[in-house]
């Protein structure tokens, strides 16, 4: 259920294995709520954090689908390479990834055992005594009706959760009387910097505060700072209030020893080599950052300060973030959820309701208690997958994978194997 990037993740991955075919032989239903699969990165005004060629690779595979091979030569497609070692404009990835999405679309036409179903929205999973699962949908002007499968995939996408948080000990950002606020998944719209712009504009002397210390801080830093009115910003004005200090991504070891930048050997991906691959911040956020930390070979960045959070008391705080003309919240991602019933017909309290981690390492969602759910799985933004080392991760990350390319790699395919086996499962239980 979704078509996003991370809904796609598992088609994906199976497409470039040359098993798609026969797992829409099996049967897939595609629930879509919005016209097009691919997702809706379009909205946003910045560019991706992964490189061109993470989106390129797929279509390269050996096993890649004759039906989608005519995607390797689309317009859209040798646009994205020009992006092969860089990083793409979101409004270019949301044209690629929808004519991705709209060649998967067209598979399901030659598969009458599968079906897509757009403009259709998932309400509620009912697990069902014989260990199936009902999926009640809706579409435009319909009837909700039901589909049963063996098993769901859930890709919701992320929902931002920082309402409640603590800003400080004793005080949360609700409590706050801020004048102006707009959360980093607002800001980073075209709308949303829009916005921004009028605010700085008529900010006068007041601070702008971004409270969050990752990559869509560091990322709302840099795209505050290419808006017209942000020529007029004084040293500092931008405030960024983090936790800690920010992992930083280099390709090597070489690079961020020649950057000055102090790094372990936890931080080295064991696969790659890489420094900090999974949890360094890259593209625009890194280029601001090393701007602000006044890297080599880069023009220093005076119009943003770096403080830390825990150096303010809660009075404080809230002065400075009531004072200022603008607060962007970058607190991280927890997974959407949907209502989940058992059997009898209770509804479930998922892991991700009290924003905690959606799934367990084989992407299984999970109950408050912690229990997985044998046959409901989730994928996406804010999902809490936590990738192990042998998929690529230095030994210090301890977050949690929000990668497309691990949506189409790893994490793909950690579901489509445990859908398989629980496929092999029933049809051992009907034989006996």
């Amino acid at each position: 259920m979704g078509g996003g990037p991370g809904g796609l993740g598992p088609l994906l991955w199976a497409a470039q294995h040359g098993r798609f075919e026969a797992w829409l032989d099996q049967g897939i239903a595609l629930v879509e709520r919005s016209g097009r699969l691919g997702g809706t990165l379009g909205q946003y005004g910045i560019n991706s954090d992964s490189l061109g060629g993470s989106y390129l690779e797929c279509l390269a595979s050996a096993g890649w689908p004759t039906a989608l091979q005519h995607l390797r030569h689309d317009p859209v497609t040798l646009e994205m390479e020009r992006y092969q070692k860089s990083y793409p404009p979101l409004p270019l990835v949301n044209r690629y990834m929808g004519l991705v999405g709209l060649a998967v679309a067209e598979m399901f036409t030659g598969h009458p055992t599968s079906a897509l179903h757009l403009h259709t929205t998932a309400q509620s999973v009912h697990l069902c005594e014989d260990g199936r699962v009902a999926v009640v949908v809706h579409g435009q002007n319909e009837r909700p009706r039901t589909l049963v499968a063996r098993s769901a995939v859930v890709a919701l996408g992320g929902r931002q959760h920082w309402r409640d948080e603590l800003a400080a000990p004793g005080l949360k950002f609700v409590d706050c009387a801020m004048r102006q606020l707009l959360s980093s998944n607002e800001l980073l719209t075209h709308d949303g910097l829009a916005q921004a712009n009028e605010i700085i504009g008529d900010a006068g002397d007041r601070s702008i505060v971004i409270v969050g210390g990752a990559h869509s801080a560091y990322a709302a830093a840099w795209a505050l700072l290419q808006l017209p009115a942000a020529a007029s910003l004084k040293d500092g004005q931008i405030v960024i209030l983090q936790r800690r200090p920010p992992r930083i991504f280099y390709p090597d070891r070489a690079t961020a020893t020649a950057d000055d930048y102090p790094f372990e050997e936890g931080d080295i991906c064991v696969r790659t080599q890489r420094v900090n691959r999974m949890g360094g911040i890259r593209g625009h956020g890194r280029d601001i950052w090393r701007q602000i930390a006044r890297k080599p070979n880069v023009q220093p960045e005076s119009r943003v300060a770096v403080l830390t959070l825990q150096d303010f008391s809660a009075t404080q705080l809230r002065v400075a973030l009531e004072e200022a003309a603008l607060v962007v919240p970058c607190l991280g991602y927890r997974s959407a959820t949907m209502p989940i019933f058992d059997p009898a017909g209770q509804r479930l309290t998922l892991k991700a309701d009290i924003n905690g981690d959606a799934v367990d390492g084989d992407c299984r969602l999970l109950t408050a208690d912690g229990t997985p759910l044998p046959n409901v799985f989730g994928i996406g933004l804010g999902s809490g997958f936590r990738p192990t080392q042998a998929m690529g991760c230095e030994p210090n990350f301890r977050g949690q994978a929000n990668s497309l390319w691990m949506y189409q790699n790893d994490i793909g395919a950690v579901i489509y194997r445990e859908i398989q086996l629980l496929a092999e499962e029933r049809q051992t239980a009907v034989a006996a």
